[in-house]
């Protein structure tokens, strides 16, 4: 059944290619989620990748009719394989009330940049092929839409899958050590399952192999992490506050992502 009441295309300013048919970057078609159907493809993807389990459950949340889905499909435009959640941000005072913002207090980050492009639900199909040139697809039209919105930075909750913290202490320590965000800029903790990053000594080749996918890419944009995480027993995740200031992203990083975007 197509999902209704969604607000599709809040105010945004976007390339016109990206609201209509599309664009296709490195082989794929990208677009805006515009009708109840493609909501729907959406949806699905995020239930399989985010680990909705009840029957009948949806991911759907109160902050999607305020966001715009991004979406990038297969060569023949049948399968939705990656899809994102954004929210432009126009002031600071927005910041609390985000996704992000139930989670982490950002009003040192606040006090410190305007506008905003809140990232959230990324997530990628799991029998996809060529799954690193779908998620390069899709942050390059994330970097297309950061530039033609002039956001100052890029923000939003990376996960790691499953709540065993152990489990993923070697990432953590490696982000502890290496990716901390300055201190003025970084969140404070306010939720009550906040938990410490680890201490330690473990390989640092390890550590980074076993960062996600994905947050790799934002720390090779230049990105920071919070200095501890949050167990998110409802997504069954444990994520981390992840954000990108793009007057710090590499040139030559920027320049590929822009390549990729006949826009």
């Amino acid at each position: 059944m197509a999902t209704d009441h969604l607000a599709l295309q809040p105010t945004l300013d976007l390339p016109q290619a990206l609201m209509g048919g599309g664009i296709v970057v490195g082989g794929f078609p990208v677009r805006l989620a515009q009708t109840p159907e493609d909501m729907d493809q959406v949806l699905a993807l995020r239930r399989d990748r985010f680990a909705v389990t009840a029957p009948g459950q949806s991911d759907r949340d109160r902050f999607d009719s305020l966001s715009t889905h991004l979406m990038v499909c297969r060569p023949d435009a049948k399968q939705v394989l990656a899809t994102a959640r954004l929210r432009l941000l126009r002031q600071g005072a927005d910041f609390a009330q985000t996704y992000t913002g139930q989670f982490y207090d950002m009003t040192a980050l606040s006090r410190s940049y305007g506008r905003a492009l809140e990232i959230g639900r990324l997530c990628q199909a799991s029998d996809a092929q060529n799954m690193a040139d779908a998620l390069r697809a899709l942050l390059a039209a994330v970097t297309l839409i950061c530039v033609h919105t002039r956001a100052e930075v890029l923000f939003g909750c990376t996960s790691f899958r499953g709540q065993d913290v152990q489990a993923h202490g070697a990432a953590l320590t490696w982000l502890r050590t290496r990716h901390l965000g300055p201190v003025d800029l970084r969140p404070q903790r306010m939720h009550p399952r906040a938990v410490d990053f680890p201490h330690g000594d473990a390989d640092p080749h390890a550590q980074k192999q076993a960062l996600p996918a994905l947050l790799r890419m934002y720390l090779g944009m230049g990105g920071w992490v919070s200095d501890h995480a949050i167990i998110d027993p409802e997504l069954d995740t444990l994520h981390v506050f992840t954000a990108v200031a793009t007057a710090t992203i590499p040139p030559a990083r920027l320049r590929a992502l822009r390549a990729l975007c006949p826009v």
